[in-house]
């Protein structure tokens, strides 16, 4: 009860003294902007038959500015985990190590849910997935969640879905800025800056970030820094249908990895699931982004993208650090590079009395990967794994609208892979054995008896990097796209659609893979219906069946064979649903409520896939007592998921289901904003990831403060 009380007076300490540390000048400006979203918003990600909502034939959550502002989130991965279907697995807490997972996709979303910011795919090319860390929820305009669609545009790995985050930019008029602070528990405090303007035919936007927290745990600790840069230039006369646009991110970071705790550690009290089992585990990053697009507005005969972006990562870490062997000869490096280039056309026209707009494309990606592991020239002991992928793309996509009440949507894409990965280990060969005899003194006494005794050793050595093991991959898939959307009214669309997908292995994957591993393909079937029955009520729901063969997992044969990465022997299977309400129930008071719901088999023998529940719940309510005040509650729940390392659903106990509430108040006068809350305010102990029995345990009651000031 004593440390129950502690913590309810830290709560309240934070709460009265953080407003303090953030007042600074303000100006009047009402904020009129609407809690519910548009059935007709732009849609990007998915190329809507109008471009709209109204006629994307998928289930898609948009997220925009002013969601994210009004939401109590402080984290990407946070934000995401709110929409239905859509779950969280973290090792820490942070968008450190954090990964989305889309409608079942288990240990693999890392490969099968892609994260794309402005049209670039944000995962690598290995098994790290998307590092969520280097994109701030300060530089997001937009997130648009498609679930079941992507596969033409985006390609491999558009399984479960994909996430397009949208970055803010500068327009061609007006200039300004904010800076805004974060303060929270765990020694957490975060530092954004932004500006943008323009003059002439240039305009720019700068952000900038800096974010540093001990964590939950020890050796949690997270150290992130963030910078990009966007410029945007249309030129006079004869050129005015050009536009050019770039945009440089650069993120760093230092991490401390905790690692797990055992599941009596877990069950047994805050300070234990605060300890960690690897006090000197720890990684850094750095990350280089460019990007380069160049588009042309042909009016009348359409427009034309270039594209061209870049990105340069190096990853040291330290892993199962042990004390008895140098801390050099222990270090390992990860270094990876990209770059995709894009060229894709569009143009609408009129054709047997309906609207159509085609988009065609061509994408060329190519990737290097080279990971070193145990220092770099210790004989039978340093390795260094590199590869290189590959991949040319065509895509045609054609929307059409026939009717005031009938769209149509079609698309194809074929893709050619090649991959090739190597696996070399430093060790000493060519060695040529010689004997020699050398003299030992074999009396025990004061006195000296030499013998010759004969001593082997080996000379004319050459130490070097010898391969052990190289892999090729060559492959050619196919994404399809069918849908339609049926609007009888105004205020009522149904539609229906089914995609074919694909994923083939990454580098990771193929160095330590059986000989036969090779693509995955797959097809979802989705139907559902948006409606906006009253001008202060949305709904929508969909339910989907995915079927899956030939996915790839790690794991050990029916035999229990060593584990590698293998094609599963039997296909398998999800169906589910999401649905999502948006109510203004009074001028002052609006509720968000979704529920997804997904049942992950193994198609033969019927079990789970493991670290996927099958039921997610939201419920948000937003209050504002007085103008410009704002009150919000969240309730999330999760369900229970069976340990990553369970397949057969029998041997490690479940990981239990969750509840999280989140209580925050907010002051906005337009131009100044406050924000002070508490996050899972009941201070319940929980873990999305384990295995055998192993848990990461995740942040428990904690308290922040932000304020924000715009100029």
């Amino acid at each position: 009860m004593v440390r129950r009380i502690g913590r309810i007076r830290s709560v309240a300490a934070v709460l009265a003294v953080g407003p303090i540390l953030c007042l600074g000048p303000a100006a009047v400006r009402a904020d009129d902007e609407s809690p519910l979203f548009k059935m007709r918003e732009v849609v990007v990600s998915a190329r809507a038959a109008d471009g709209t909502l109204r006629t994307t034939p998928h289930s898609l959550s948009i997220i925009t500015a002013a969601d994210i502002e009004r939401s109590s989130a402080v984290t990407v991965a946070e934000l995401l985990a709110r929409e239905a279907n859509v779950n969280l697995q973290s090792y820490s807490g942070t968008d450190k190590q954090a990964t989305i997972d889309i409608r079942g996709m288990g240990a693999t979303s890392t490969s099968n849910v892609l994260v794309v910011v402005d049209g670039v795919r944000l995962n690598e090319s290995d098994l790290s997935g998307a590092d969520l860390a280097s994109i701030p929820l300060s530089q997001i305009e937009r997130i648009e969640i498609l679930r079941g669609g992507g596969a033409v545009r985006f390609g491999d790995g558009a399984v479960g879905g994909v996430i397009h985050i949208l970055t803010k930019r500068s327009g061609p008029l007006g200039h300004g800025g904010e800076v805004s602070a974060r303060f929270e528990s765990f020694r957490t405090r975060e530092l954004r800056l932004a500006a943008s303007g323009s003059s002439g035919r240039w305009s720019g936007r700068i952000d900038a970030n800096e974010f540093r927290t001990d964590g939950f745990r020890r050796n949690s600790d997270l150290d992130a820094r963030n910078a990009a840069a966007s410029l945007r230039y249309t030129p006079q006369g004869q050129w005015s249908f050009l536009t050019f646009q770039g945009r440089a991110a650069a993120h760093r970071d230092e991490i401390g990895l905790a690692g797990p705790v055992s599941a009596a550690a877990f069950s047994s009290g805050t300070a234990e699931r605060r300890s960690t089992s690897a006090p000197f585990d720890e990684s850094s990053t750095d990350d280089l982004r460019l990007q380069l697009d160049m588009l042309a507005d042909l009016g009348e005969r359409g427009a034309v993208e270039l594209r061209w972006s870049g990105r340069d990562r190096k990853t040291p870490y330290v892993i199962g650090f042990n004390a008895g062997i140098p801390l050099e000869n222990q270090r390992s490096r990860i270094t990876s590079r990209r770059q995709d280039i894009l060229l894709r056309y569009e143009r609408r026209f009129d054709a047997l009395g309906g609207s159509h707009a085609l988009s065609a494309g061509i994408e060329v990606l190519s990737a290097d990967y080279a990971r070193s592991e145990n220092g770099e020239n210790l004989i039978g002991t340093s390795t260094r794994r590199s590869g290189t992928a590959d991949s040319t793309a065509q895509f045609v996509m054609l929307n059409s609208v026939l009717s005031s009440a009938w769209a149509l949507q079609a698309g194809l894409r074929l893709d050619r892979y090649e991959s090739r990965a190597d696996d070399a280990r430093y060790i000493a060969s060519g060695c040529r054995t010689i004997t020699e005899t050398t003299l030992v003194d074999v009396d025990p006494g004061p006195g000296v008896t030499l013998i010759p005794v004969p001593v082997t050793r080996q000379v004319d050595c050459v130490e070097a990097y010898r391969s052990q093991g190289f892999a090729r991959r060559q492959s050619r898939q196919m994404a399809v796209e069918l849908g339609a959307t049926w609007s009888p009214d105004a205020r009522t669309t149904a539609f229906a659609s089914a995609t074919r997908h694909f994923r083939n292995p990454n580098l990771d994957e193929l160095l330590l893979a059986t000989t036969d591993l090779h693509s995955q393909h797959g097809t979802t079937f989705e139907a559902g219906i948006r409606s906006r029955p009253g001008e202060r009520v949305e709904l929508s729901a969909t339910a989907f069946l995915m079927r899956v063969v030939d996915e790839i997992s790690f794991g050990s044969n029916a035999f229990g064979a060593i584990s590698l990465n293998r094609n599963l022997a039997e296909p398998t299977r999800r169906f589910g649903g999401e649905a999502e309400l948006r109510w203004s129930a009074t001028s002052r008071l609006a509720v968000r409520a979704n529920v997804g719901y997904v049942v992950p088999k193994l198609a033969r023998t019927g079990t789970d896939i493991p670290l996927v529940p099958r039921t997610t719940a939201l419920l948000d309510l937003e209050w504002s007592p007085f103008p410009r005040w704002q009150a919000t509650l969240t309730n999330r729940h999760t369900g229970s998921r069976y340990d990553g390392n369970d397949f057969t659903n029998s041997q490690f106990p479940r990981l239990p289901a969750h509840t999280l509430v989140d209580a925050t108040l907010r002051f906005d006068n337009g131009s100044f904003t406050l924000t002070a809350g508490v996050r899972n305010l009941f201070d319940r102990p929980y873990a999305t990831i384990a295995y055998s029995a192993n848990y990461y345990p995740m942040p428990e009651r904690h308290t922040f403060v932000a304020c924000r000031w715009r100029f």
